[in-house]
């Protein structure tokens, strides 16, 4: 639905259109655009949509199907287990119709609780204000972003017309993990870095290395992105202030002095 790499959305609507006109069913990745835009399937034609609830802003470990209940009821479970067959033989198996055929074993009950409780909140607020806002802190960010000195923020296309609240960036001289670990290290700042579960992407794109993503909700304030272009100003002009380290492909300080963060080191060996 939209990219968890740049947040640019795709067009829904044309490309079910395109997949039935050839005969084809279309299912939506919503995991990045269902906890930022209303989603109607109708609308869109869309014939099967999926989203995790982490993104949601509810906790981890569940996540949601929703498509066609008799294609739901036809198509061949992703696991095996208790709760998802009606009856079990030597030779054959009995499968139960959806959706426990497609919720094999012992249910995450807290996470669909939490995940219901987060859909019911998103929509209680005013689904166009909540945009408006995170596109206000996107532009702030970006018009920030262009500002410094050596930054190179990563589009897929030039005429992009909608994004979710997403802005991916990297800084000439610094690896995006470098970046991460001293913004989070230095100044509390938490950003995703790296390729995204999308490593062919950045190849393309001639990112092989990755980059930083930032992302900005509805949690998300003015004050928020002024904190985070400051610290990247503060990069670019001076450096970082602590000494860095990269071991098994992951930054660190270096030394580590945080309290609980220090690894005695007993045991310790490299990732091969």
């Amino acid at each position: 639905g939209a990219s968890n790499v740049t947040g640019e959305v795709l067009p829904i609507a044309e490309l079910a259109d395109l997949a039935h006109a050839c005969g084809a069913r279309i299912f939506v990745d919503g995991a990045q655009l269902v906890p930022h835009r209303r989603v109607d399937l109708a609308e869109l034609g869309v014939d099967y949509l999926a989203f995790s609830g982490h993104k949601l802003y509810a906790p981890f470990g569940a996540g949601v199907l929703v498509g066609r209940r008799d294609w739901l009821d036809v198509a061949e479970p992703y696991l095996a287990g208790g709760g998802a067959v009606r009856e079990v033989a030597l030779d054959r198996t009995e499968w139960a119709c959806a959706p426990a055929r497609h919720e094999a074993g012992s249910p995450n009950v807290l996470g669909v609780a939490a995940i219901a409780a987060a859909c019911d909140t998103l929509a209680s607020h005013d689904a166009e204000a909540a945009a408006r806002h995170e596109e206000l802190l996107c532009a702030q960010l970006v018009d920030g972003l262009r500002d410094i000195y050596g930054v190179e923020i990563l589009r897929l296309w030039d005429d992009s017309a909608d994004c979710v609240g997403i802005v991916t960036f990297g800084i000439d001289g610094f690896e995006p993990g470098e970046i991460a670990a001293y913004l989070s290290a230095e100044h509390g700042i938490g950003v995703r870095d790296g390729r995204f579960c999308a490593h062919p992407l950045l190849a393309r794109v001639g990112l092989p290395g990755g980059a930083v993503r930032a992302s900005l909700g509805l949690g998300s304030s003015s004050a928020d992105v002024d904190r985070l272009l400051a610290a990247l100003r503060q990069l670019v002009a001076n450096g970082p202030q602590w000494s860095y380290a990269k071991a098994d492909g992951a930054w660190s300080p270096s030394p580590e002095t945080r309290t609980g963060l220090t690894q005695s080191g007993d045991g310790a060996a490299e990732c091969v």
